[in-house]
């Protein structure tokens, strides 16, 4: 037990809360343990098992990873290997984690994605030895480094089995850590991953989807028929955030956005870009996704829990004094009484060290400023799309052209009150 944990236990038993019962000091100390802790508890006796489940239940935690942890100033040299990475999400997931995953918002550079992790294998030895051995296997030549290890598999393999999963890859991303340290990583190769729990229904929604090619939206189509399109979302429930990644601009991507203006024309808000390549995994369809396929979340929620709000930095905005302005706006919308958040931040593939004159993570730095606790995460893509979305810009109606910018960068920022 960390000394944090040890601390955060005596707060709760000193404080005016009085513990009469074993079962009030339980479920105080079960407060303050990872889910990996909890689980391992539950195996002691039934009460301890329900009272996990309990605890278990009422954790909504957003967690945010990358890997390396200091992807700009890592000492890692590429290949990573699988190991290593098994060893880092191992660690989190056993000491870190404190909700389930219900959905892995996972952000990859193109490069790692080609190459995968490698693992260690050698004409010599075996995989026993390359443990036993791991500083002497380290330095074998590259060709006896066989075995390519796919990015996803690997993530999958850490994940608990109801974890839905959304890959999206580009040629720069943009990923925090747990400490919410935030780099956009455009030269090196590096994965940003953010976990979601799942939230009561009227809180948070969550609809990960995947729209196949052969999918037909018309100019017809009901507003049933969209949301069962975009991850079976209830017709009952109004859409209130869409999040889209298309590798080019495809017709299901155009007119699903039409269609969400037609029903929403002034109720959403919808941020998204065009990406090298998508993965989507619900862990229960066997058959083989395309790459090619638009993918995205939906996110629902009552507007007295999820809060959403929206900004464009357009091109004419390139310096940090415009940036920092813009960006107040939505510190100005911010909701006081919400307990968590995430952000998502799309940004033109030319809006980075070089429209910056090489100086390196401008733009989320500047949001790190306003909001040091928001885990933020995102792509650098091919075009981008999205719009103002403010407290006092909601009754407006939106057009399609609204929608597409160039040389821009879009922040959308996700607040949830429990």
């Amino acid at each position: 037990m960390t000394e944090e944990t040890q601390k955060k236990i005596e707060e709760s038993l000193s404080s005016s809360d009085v513990l009469t019962t074993v079962y009030d000091v339980n479920r105080a100390i079960f407060r303050h343990l990872p889910i990996h802790s909890i689980d391992s508890c539950s195996l002691v006796c039934q009460a301890w098992a329900q009272l996990a489940r309990l605890v278990k239940t009422q954790r909504h935690t957003v967690h945010a990873l990358t890997y390396p942890p200091n992807p700009l100033s890592s000492t890692i040299e590429f290949p990573y290997l699988r190991s290593d990475f098994d060893r880092f999400l191992s660690s989190v997931i056993q000491n870190n984690l404190w909700s389930i995953p219900y959905l892995a918002f996972i952000v990859v550079t193109n490069n790692l994605e080609k190459k995968g992790f490698q693992s260690l294998t050698s004409a010599t030895g075996d995989a026993s030895s390359s443990a036993k051995y791991p500083k002497r296997f380290r330095s074998q030549s590259a060709s006896n480094r066989t075995g390519r290890c796919d990015i996803l598999q690997s993530c999958l393999r850490h994940l608990n089995k109801s974890c839905q999963v959304l890959m999206i890859v580009s040629d720069a991303i943009v990923a925090s850590n747990e400490d919410n340290q935030t780099n956009e990583i455009e030269q090196d190769d590096a994965m940003g991953i953010l976990l979601l729990p799942r939230f009561p229904s009227n809180t948070l929604g969550i609809y990960p989807f995947e729209i196949p090619h052969k999918t037909s939206i018309s100019s017809t189509m009901s507003r049933a028929d969209l949301h069962q399109c975009l991850g079976g979302v209830p017709d009952d429930v109004p859409i209130r955030l869409v999040i889209f990644f298309s590798s080019s601009p495809q017709s299901q991507t155009v007119n699903c956005m039409k269609k969400l203006l037609e029903f929403y024309s002034s109720d959403i808000a919808i941020i998204g870009g065009y990406v090298n390549r998508s993965r989507y995994d619900n862990r229960k369809d066997t058959r083989k996704h395309s790459s090619n396929n638009p993918c995205g979340i939906v996110l629902t929620g009552d507007r007295n829990h999820l809060h959403v709000r929206q900004i464009v930095l357009k091109n004419q905005i390139q310096t940090r004094d415009a940036i920092r302005e813009k960006l107040k706006e939505l510190k100005s919308n911010e909701y006081q009484q919400c307990s968590l958040s995430f952000a998502i931040q799309v940004s033109c593939v030319a809006r980075g060290l070089d429209f910056y004159n090489q100086e390196s993570n401008v733009e989320c730095s500047e949001f790190r400023t306003l909001f040091p606790n928001t885990p933020l995460i995102g792509i650098f893509g091919n075009g981008e799309f999205g719009y103002d979305y403010l407290a006092d810009e909601q009754s407006k109606t939106r057009t399609f052209k609204d929608l597409f910018h160039s040389y821009s960068t879009i922040f959308s920022l996700v607040s949830i009150r429990l």
